[in-house]
C-alpha cells in the first residue's frame, strides 16, 4: 500500500519536477543570454570609447597642425611685411640723400648766379644790381610758408598806427637775393622729403 502511495506521489510530482526543471533551464538560458549580452555591450562600449578617444586624438592633432600652419603663415606674412617696410624705409632714405645732394649742389651755385648778369647774350657781364626785399615782402613770404603766424586783425587801431605799420613794411628787410634763394632751396628739400614720405606711407597702407 505504501509502495503504491509512493509511486502515486512520485507520479504526481513528475509534472512539477519537469516544470521546475524547465523553469531552471529557462532561467539558466536567460542568465547565459544576459551575460552574453552584457559582455557584448561591454565590448561594444569599450570599442566605442576607444573610437571616441581616437577621434578626439585625431581632432586634437588636426587642430594642432592647423594652428602650427596658421602660425607659420602669420610669421611668414609678418616677415614679408617687415621686409616690405624695410624696403620702403630704404627707398625713403635714398630719396632723402638724393634731395640733400640736390640741395648741396644748388646751394653751391647760389653765389655764382647772384654775382653777374648780362643784358643780352652778346653783352658783357655786369655786377648784379641790388634787389631790395621789403619787410612786408618777407612777412608775406613767411606767412605763406608757415614760418610766421599771421597777426590778428585789429579793426580798432587808429589810422596813424595803420599808416605807421604800412610804412614799416616798406623798409628794407636786409635780406639779399642769395639769402632768399638759399631759403627756397632748403625749403624745397623739405617739401620733396615730405612728399616722398607721403607717397611711401600711401604705398604702405595700400600694400604696394
Amino acid at each position: 500500500m505504501s509502495g503504491l502511495t509512493l509511486r502515486s506521489v512520485l507520479a504526481g510530482l513528475a509534472p512539477l519536477l519537469l516544470i521546475g526543471a524547465a523553469v531552471l533551464m529557462v532561467e539558466a538560458m536567460q542568465r547565459a543570454e544576459y551575460r552574453k549580452g552584457y559582455q557584448l555591450a561591454q565590448s561594444e562600449g569599450a570599442q566605442a570609447l576607444e573610437q571616441l578617444r581616437r577621434q578626439h586624438a585625431e581632432a586634437e592633432t588636426e587642430r594642432a597642425q592647423s594652428a602650427e600652419a596658421s602660425a607659420k603663415q602669420a610669421a611668414k606674412a609678418l616677415q614679408t611685411e617687415q621686409a616690405r617696410n624695410d624696403q620702403l624705409a630704404n627707398d625713403l632714405a635714398a630719396q632723402q640723400r638724393q634731395h640733400r645732394a640736390t640741395t648741396d649742389r644748388l646751394t653751391g651755385e647760389i653765389a655764382r648766379v647772384n654775382d653777374l648778369y648780362r643784358g643780352a647774350l652778346d653783352a658783357p657781364p655786369k655786377p648784379l644790381p641790388a634787389c631790395v626785399f621789403t619787410r612786408g615782402f618777407v612777412r608775406v613770404w613767411d606767412e605763406a610758408t608757415g614760418a610766421r603766424v599771421p597777426e590778428a586783425e585789429n579793426t580798432g587801431r587808429a589810422a596813424a598806427q595803420v599808416a605807421e605799420g604800412q610804412a614799416t613794411e616798406q623798409l628794407d628787410s636786409g635780406l639779399s637775393q642769395g639769402a632768399f634763394l638759399d631759403h627756397h632751396v632748403r625749403y624745397a628739400e623739405q617739401c620733396r622729403n615730405t612728399a616722398a614720405q607721403l607717397d611711401l606711407l600711401i604705398d604702405a597702407v595700400e600694400g604696394k
